[in-house]
């Protein structure tokens, strides 16, 4: 048996099938963000590590290079430093990643109650 889109048009539908749609595309959207969301903190962290891991690099080729007489405690302790810094500076970026996601949801969740009281107070008006 194959259905047909027109079968299941909204205004035909008895109004809890109406709600129901309501409530299938707002999860949909929700999980669209949720994914977003995700994918932003991936793109985050694997920039960072692409970073920390070229320092780890240096600091060996540093530490390694046969030319000049490094002295490997500085060196060493210059990385950790460094080091430091960044992992501080990550945490405060995905800080304000979070904080702008949540932000980003409460939103869409204020718009999507806002449309289920216009709706409620529709239905009631037209019974």
């Amino acid at each position: 048996m194959i259905w047909k889109p027109e079968e299941f048009r909204a205004p035909e539908l008895l109004p809890f099938a109406q709600t129901g749609q309501k409530f299938l595309r707002a999860t949909a959207a929700m999980q669209a963000h949720s994914v977003g969301a995700l994918l932003r903190y991936q793109i985050e962290s694997v920039t960072f590590l692409k970073r920390r891991f070229e320092d780890d690099l240096k600091l060996i080729e540093k530490l390694t290079r046969g030319d000049e007489f490094v002295d490997a405690f500085d060196v060493f302790v210059n990385f950790v430093q460094n080091a430091t810094s960044d992992y501080a500076n990550e945490v405060g970026k995905f800080a304000s990643i979070g904080a702008r996601l949540a932000s980003e949801t409460a939103g869409q969740v204020r718009k999507e109650a806002k449309t289920t009281m216009d709706d409620m107070a529709a239905a009631t008006l037209a019974t």
